[in-house]
């Protein structure tokens, strides 16, 4: 009996012991393997437009190396060429239009009127290029499956009806993409381009791009001459995404709710120089509303967090700044006013541009838009950027938590940047003469030291400033007011309780420029003190009235309420102790004053009280508009098929998609080690014979799906091996396992039971 205990013991602990040596030999593959871009990486656009600030080059030399950029990678002189992915490429093709003259002959050929031309020069000679008309007979898919130049789409067709699956599954994304855009939402169809590409539906190509996509018209008639190009298989160096059916299918969806409501925006403006801001940015956060799931757009706010010192309104269409990122982080401003406002209100912005009498630009319709309910640009950029600092956006924990999904050790939680830190604040600063630009923040950090004091923030400003504090507590919560300020720009506050201890263990000061067209400046002094004498005296609701609209996409209108506190001898104190409540049962109002609107409310009662003083607010919140059906497309195609078969193969009915990142990998050694020698060929064809009965049993059983994909692990990582890396890397991995395989067969060799 103790003998076979002791066999037993030490049988586990060999059996550990090698599970060690291989689980390391595992875990240090990721290291050996080519390093996932990171979504801060330089793309070339970026790359250009520093040399071309830099003096290195000419504007015409920078505009032509755009575009080869986008349409030509491969033409790229070496220190312009980068693995780093382009958002959008369309405004980089609009600022190429406006410069015709610039271009040079090859790139003003391709660019120019006659799509076939282009598209034949884009897709380079001897190319056949084959189409599917998607189901809902809205889109032509233009594809090939010639990889001569690498523009061939994932050739995995599990219905066998000839046409790829991620041409399908496109089409099926784009179909929906225009139930949303034109029928739910109310937005006008692009017109019918007449014949071009083969028909009136509208066109989108698939090719191999260093971008997601663009958005290409006709100067001389942008609603009608319009198409877009897509990325041909989405496989390397784009940026993960949190999508359930994986990366590929994420950025599928993103990039056509993106694009297509490019073409709706051209139909209203092609001015990129007044409206590009708000075109990319509204374009972007219409892929986060279509498909909520995805947050691709997160790999592209850093930039705006980093760079409040900005206008909301920036947009470069000259190519002579580095900030090409900064609109599509202002998504977050629109989904900031869409949380609060619903979707109508994007819509609002666009018909008020479209119905401009001579004309409207994007800001001033904007500032109508909020007119209409009634709120001012002024009290929401102030609620804008206190969100930045107290992270209430309904995405704040991908925000928090995005290098989980990047698989990015180095990339760490998204925060805005400060003009002025100051730690373990004990004695005095001072910033004199800060400039704001129009539209713009700076964010200035106090950190309390150990003991507890007081706070004295004083400003004194030029122009259109407001000027916000938070107090961040020790218990994770926070109070928020704003200074009040006399005519000539100037205020101070108290922070009461400014101390390690509580109840702020840090103070953020925000000054913010709302007007959109002047600059201001500002000196802003901060000192630290033991003593206070003063009791609050009065206290004033912030805002007052309120009117929201809720429930628009799922997401519950949020509303900041914030208290002004006055003190006995009328100087402005922020001190912790508020109690906020409300009288309806479809509004939650936390500690820190942020109410959340479950549901429609007609003028109930926000309450706030701070020891034995009172205030009150109205708040009013109503179900967002049904939206009439916009222009449909002037196109009537009949005899529009689709196939359909219910086949399905092994690896994609264990992971559910032909899609799957691991059923792509599949299909990658596949086509690279197995279709290129008769044997493999063999191996290929048996499986595809056999196959489809036996996957129609896994799809329909949970439990085998699961024995299934255990089964496929060793596949998947001689797959993965193969493709990813090096002969040399190989080489090192085979050095670990064999040292691992003697090591093992060391401790067999001495293994005594």
């Amino acid at each position: 009996m103790t003998r076979m205990l002791y066999f037993r013991m030490n049988y586990t602990m060999l059996t550990r012991k090698i599970f060690s040596y291989l689980l390391f030999v595992i875990l240090i593959l990721p290291s050996l393997s080519p390093v996932h871009a990171a979504a801060r990486q330089f793309n070339s656009i970026d790359l250009i437009e520093r040399a071309y600030r830099n003096g290195e080059i000419k504007h015409s030399e920078a505009l032509n190396y755009k575009v080869s950029a986008v349409l030509r990678p491969e033409s790229l002189p070496a220190m312009y060429r980068s693995n780093g992915i382009i958002k959008s490429a369309t405004a980089v093709l609009m600022e190429a239009r406006l410069n015709k003259h610039l271009l040079s002959s090859e790139n003003e050929r391709i660019l120019a009127r006659g799509r076939v031309a282009t598209i034949t020069d884009l897709y380079g000679s001897g190319i056949t290029l084959q189409s599917h008309a998607s189901p809902q007979g809205r889109f032509r898919v233009h594809f090939t499956t010639d990889n001569k130049y690498g523009d061939a789409v994932p050739s995995f067709d599990v219905n066998g009806d000839g046409v790829p699956d991620y041409v399908e599954r496109f089409a099926r994304i784009l179909d929906n993409v225009w139930t949303n855009e034109i029928e739910l939402m109310g937005y006008d169809a692009p017109p019918s381009d007449g014949t071009e590409g083969g028909d009136c539906l509208l066109d989108v190509y698939l090719a191999d791009l260093n971008a997601y996509g663009y958005t290409q018209i006709d100067e001389d008639d942008p609603a009608s001459m319009v198409y877009m190009l897509f990325e041909n298989d989405f496989s390397l160096y784009f940026p993960p995404n949190s999508d359930p059916e994986g990366d590929v299918i994420g950025a599928m969806k993103v990039v056509a709710a993106h694009e297509f409501f490019h073409t709706i925006q051209f139909q209203i403006t092609a001015d990129i120089c007044t409206n590009g801001w708000w075109m990319e940015a509204s374009s972007t956060w219409m892929e986060d509303y279509i498909y909520p799931d995805v947050n691709d757009y997160i790999n592209y706010i850093d930039y705006w967090f980093q760079h409040p010192q900005l206008p909301l309104n920036t947009y470069d269409c000259t190519g002579s700044n580095a900030h090409t990122l900064f609109p599509y982080g202002t998504t977050i401003w629109i989904k900031h006013m869409t949380d609060k406002y619903g979707s109508e209100f994007v819509y609002d912005v666009w018909n008020k541009i479209k119905a401009g009498t001579p004309y409207v630009s994007a800001l001033s319709a904007v500032i109508e838009a909020l007119t209409d309910r009634g709120t001012t640009l002024e009290e929401e950029l102030k609620e804008l950027r206190v969100a930045n600092v107290t992270m209430t956006y309904e995405d704040a924990y991908w925000y928090q938590s995005w290098q989980s999904v990047n698989n990015d050790p180095n990339l760490g939680p998204i925060e805005v940047a400060y003009s002025g830190i100051n730690t373990d604040f004990s004695s005095s600063a001072a910033y004199a003469n800060v400039s704001l630009s129009p539209l713009s923040a700076r964010y200035f950090s106090f950190s309390s030291p150990q003991a507890t004091g007081y706070l004295n923030v004083d400003f004194d400003g030029g122009g259109n400033i407001s000027v916000m504090v938070i107090g961040l507590k020790t218990s994770g919560g926070y109070d928020v007011t704003e200074m009040l300020l006399n005519g000539n720009n100037n205020g101070s506050v108290i922070i009461a309780g400014f101390g390690s201890s509580g109840p702020y263990n840090r103070v953020v000061v925000i000054p913010v420029n709302y007007s959109d067209t002047t600059e201001g400046s500002f000196d802003l002094t901060a000192s630290y003190s033991t003593t206070y004498a003063g009791n609050i005296a009065s206290v004033d609701i912030k805002p007052e009235v309120t009117l929201l609209v809720t429930g628009d996409n799922g997401i519950n209108s949020k509303q900041q309420y914030y208290l002004m506190m006055m003190d006995d001898n009328n100087r402005q104190v922020l001190q912790n102790g508020t109690n906020w409540a409300d009288n309806s049962p479809y509004i939650n109002i936390n500690g820190n004053g942020l109410a959340v609107l479950t549901g429609t409310v007609a003028g109930n009662t926000i309450y706030a009280s701070l020891l034995t003083h009172a205030a009150s607010a109205l708040l009013s919140a109503v179900s967002p508009a049904t939206m009439t059906p916009g222009t449909p497309r002037g196109c009537a195609i009949t005899n529009i098929t689709t196939k359909d078969d219910s086949r399905c193969f092994i690896a994609t009915a264990a992971f559910g998609s032909p899609l799957h990142p691991y059923v792509g990998l599949l299909r990658e050694f596949r086509d690279l080690y197995l279709l290129t020698n008769p044997s493999g060929r063999w191996i290929v064809s048996l499986y595809y014979s056999n196959s489809p009965p036996i996957a129609e049993i896994i799809s329909d059983s949970p439990v085998l799906k699961v024995i299934v994909k255990l089964f496929l692990i060793p596949a998947i990582i001689i797959s993965w091996l193969m493709l990813k890396l090096s002969l040399s890397e190989m080489v090192i991995i085979a050095v670990l396992m064999m040292i691992s395989g003697l090591k093992a067969r060391t401790l067999l060799k001495n293994y005594v039971p």
